[in-house]
């Protein structure tokens, strides 16, 4: 019996939560149809039919042409959050994907992609069995995974009732809409955000509770940006060394990987740093296995050996750092000038002049008296607090030698260039955005920031388009989609969102609406949002293609469209993808924009919301701008994909290489006033919080953390049949010594757990981990692991520094366990 058709029958036949039907898809769903129709029915099989050959003169030609004229072609951007955004070109045959190759990327042949993900995803698309197929009504208690079928209408009706409820009790901020990055693509993300504008409710500022704004906060301290992102192509032609810090592009980042092969091959020497051995460190020459939460010790280790050895680069950090830059020694700010002007020491004058006063030599150390107070300029700080990190006090924190700590400093500061390139898994600890921050003041004291094959950043790519002298025209239409009208979105922090439910605190969250997002899976300490936030919420409400765990706990679920069924639009410069549905949607599945308009009709915003998705999608390119001259909408949505023509797209270009950056000082700044408070005004290694607790590394002595692999963005990808081929569950990652300490075997199934929770799963035992830590790949679903989840050893705890520059990001790397075997 087919497998899908088996899981089908005990969906309907089980009819409750146990783990024989959980565990095989959505048999945890008990439907009972309010309109008369078996919801939960196994749908039938869309096999592809295997006809007879016609029989002609040119035979197996003829028949093989028969065939390639009845496939269509349509294409979509595969939007979801490993930031490759790829161009994807399904092949369509009698209304259905039958497979999907990469797409053709106007002016840059080499870089069409597609990974085993995006193509495999076909399969779960087109899988009635997974996907939500009808909107559904929550019948027994939540978590219950008791449902009804009902209809769009009801559905909306109630939806809106229970908004306007909670509007009338606490004010429309009380009423909330989550996006998260399932989809990326503009209408998919941003139609529940723009409806939150016109009704005047709360959204969420994502970052900090998915653990990935420790990078955003590092690098606009040094850079200004968030990203501050730096042309892979130029590594494979100008780099002598390339560090992939914590980013594991083998596997997560494919796009990017073959200009890393193309420049080892060219004889460029690569590092990878990791607490694992991944696919990337397979293709490095060397592979340093850091602690998890030590990079940062790592990398002002490297700063005290360059300075100490007269290694770093003075010119630079006089001229484009703050390193020049007085600081007050009686309050830690920057010496200030007249008009406010940050101030330097002109040898020549014997005096603090303007930073930008011209021809001045400003000096990098010493200590000077400016109007009577006290200054030194701010490299000083960098150097005494980077001569702290001896490389015996590196060795202790990171778990290295010290002799490999010197020998990549050396190596580092003699490439001239080197490139690095920053990832995912360098934060999630406690105070994560100091590691990123000391990465890249690494670079900036070696003189590699602004410069071909250098550069520290957390991104490839830059906006590559050619500015048109006197044009003032945008590149897009987005007036109208911007305006919504008297009211306007009140955006909180996502590290309060547990707060807000709780405590009500900074706003009291009593509806919510999440759309791209399996929160519950993603998010920390899945115990405490089952057992304390979602109590606190009167309305659930979760549009998605998937019956997801944090379905499980809605007391609305909609269908959402995939992103091979929907009109969409998404802006890569100097790409724009165009998205069209390239079958119809799967039962009464409907896009973010569709449902937004439903609602918004209902509570008397339907003037905001006159235009249907492709209508929208439609009136975006502008026409008077010169990046659309000679566009033809049909024309360019037959191929996916517009290449706009002020594009570059054959120079490789790099981040700051007019030294003009976006920080207040329009300079590299190492030095942040805001962290004064702190005592982190400059770099520190900020150990993790849980590791740093001798109490409670007494009970639960090893680190946990999660990463990402070639199997899933995040929990998309769990139930695509071709990928059971690469691997069917999760798996524990742990070193022989601490398995053997235990009693464990390769294969065991074992119990991880701490104070939060427990999770039972298979052992893996590897040297390819450092000792005292275990690791598994994030996304995996509950119904995927044996017992648990790996989201219930997890925690949110705010970080007072983060929060005061911005954001808590949660410490998902940051974690105390113990193994047994179960």
């Amino acid at each position: 019996m087919d497998d899908r058709v088996k899981h089908a029958e005990e969906f309907v036949k089980d009819g409750k939560l146990t783990r024989r039907t959980f565990i095989k898809g959505v048999g945890w769903i008990t439907v009972a149809s309010a309109l008369g129709a078996a919801a939960g029915c196994a749908p039938q099989q869309h096999e592809e039919e295997q006809q007879a050959e016609p029989a002609s003169s040119s035979g197996i030609d003829a028949a093989a042409q028969a065939k390639a004229d009845a496939t269509t072609y349509s294409y979509a951007c595969c939007s979801y959050n490993c930031t490759s955004r790829c161009l994807l070109k399904g092949h369509v045959r009698d209304g259905r994907l039958v497979a999907v190759e990469p797409g053709e990327m106007p002016g840059r042949p080499d870089y069409a992609n597609a990974c085993l993900r995006a193509m495999s995803y076909i399969e779960r698309v087109q899988n009635e069995d997974l996907r939500v197929m009808y909107p559904m009504k929550r019948t027994g208690e939540r978590g219950s995974g008791e449902f009804e079928r009902i209809s769009w209408e009801q559905a909306m009706d109630e939806i809106a009732a229970r908004m306007e409820e909670s509007k009338e009790k606490y004010g429309p901020e009380s009423c909330s809409f989550y996006t998260f990055t399932g989809n990326q693509s503009k209408l998919s993300m941003q139609s529940p955000t723009r409806f939150a504008g016109c009704y005047g409710a709360t959204t969420w500022d994502i970052e900090g509770i998915m653990g990935d704004h420790g990078a955003s906060m590092g690098m606009k301290m040094c850079y200004g940006v968030i990203r501050a992102s730096h042309d892979t192509r130029d590594y494979e032609q100008n780099s002598n060394m390339i560090v992939l810090w914590g980013r594991n592009l083998a596997d997560t980042h494919t796009s990017e990987l073959r200009y890393i092969v193309r420049a080892r091959e060219r004889g460029a020497k690569v590092v990878y740093i990791d607490p694992r051995f991944s696919s990337t460190a397979t293709i490095a020459d060397q592979w340093i296995p850091v602690k998890p939460g030590s990079d940062s010790a790592l990398a002002l280790g490297m700063i005290n050996w360059i300075i100490q050895n007269d290694r770093h680069d003075k010119d630079y950090l006089s001229k484009h750092s703050c390193g020049s830059l007085l600081v007050r020694d009686d309050d830690g700010t920057y010496l200030r000038g007249p008009d406010d002007a940050y101030m330097v020491w002109d040898p020549a004058q014997n005096t603090a002049v303007p930073a930008t006063t011209e021809d001045v030599d400003a000096p990098i150390e010493g200590a000077f008296e400016a109007g009577g107070v006290a200054v030194k300029p701010a490299f000083v700080h960098l150097k005494e607090r980077a001569a702290e990190y001896t490389l015996e006090r590196v060795s202790e924190l990171t778990g290295l030698d010290p002799q490999i700590v010197e020998t990549f400093a050396r190596e580092y500061s003699e490439a001239k260039p080197a490139g690095i390139r920053m990832g995912q898994g360098m934060q999630r600890t406690f105070n994560t955005y100091q590691s990123f921050r000391t990465v890249a003041t690494l670079a900036a004291v070696a003189g590699y920031v602004g410069v071909r094959g250098g550069g520290a950043s957390h991104m490839g790519g830059t906006k590559a388009n050619k500015p048109v002298p006197g044009e003032t025209a945008p590149e897009f239409n987005f007036e109208e989609w911007a305006d919504t009208g008297e009211n306007k979105a009140n955006m909180v922090k996502s590290s309060l969102i547990y707060q807000c439910a709780v405590d009500h605190d900074p706003v009291r969250t009593d509806f919510i609406w999440f759309s791209c997002s399996n929160f519950l899976n993603q998010s920390p300490d899945a115990h405490r949002i089952i057992d304390e936030v979602f109590p606190q919420m009167s309305t659930i409400v979760v549009a998605d293609p998937w019956w997801t765990w944090t379905a499980k706990y809605a007391d609305y679920v909609l269908p959402a469209t995939s992103l091979w069924e929907y009109w969409d639009i998404y802006d890569r410069s100097p790409w724009v993808f165009l998205v069209k549905p390239a079958i119809e949607p799967l039962g009464e599945s409907k896009s973010d924009c569709e449902m937004m308009t439903m609602l918004a009709e209902r509570v008397g915003l339907g003037h905001l919301w006159s235009k249907t998705p492709e209508e929208w999608v439609r009136s975006w390119p502008n026409p008077e701008s010169s990046s659309f001259k000679g566009f033809d909408f049909d024309e360019a949505l037959k191929e996916g994909m517009w290449g706009m023509p002020t594009g570059i797209y054959d120079e490789a270009l790099i981040a700051f290489g007019d030294h003009a950056y976006k920080t207040a000082s329009g300079r590299f700044e190492f030095y942040t006033e805001e962290m004064v408070d702190f005592d982190e005004q400059v770099p520190k290694h900020t150990p993790p919080i849980e590791a740093s607790d001798p109490d409670l590394v007494a009970r639960y002595p090893l680190m946990h953390i999660t990463y990402h692999d070639r199997m899933n963005v995040h929990s998309q990808h769990c139930d695509c049949p071709a990928l059971h081929a690469v691997q069917t569950e999760p798996l524990l990652h742990l070193h022989p010594t601490d398995a053997q300490a235990r009693g464990i075997a390769h294969g065991d199934v074992v119990r991880i757990f701490n104070d939060r929770g427990e999770a039972k799963i298979r052992a893996f035992v590897t040297e390819g981990i450092v000792p005292g830590v275990t690791a598994t790949q994030a996304g995996w679903t509950p119904e995927r692991f044996i017992e648990g989840s790996a989201q219930y050893l997890s925690h949110l705890k705010l970080s007072p520094a983060e929060e005061r520059y911005s954001q808590t990001s949660s410490a998902f790397n940051d974690i105390m366990v113990e193994v047994e075997k179960a």
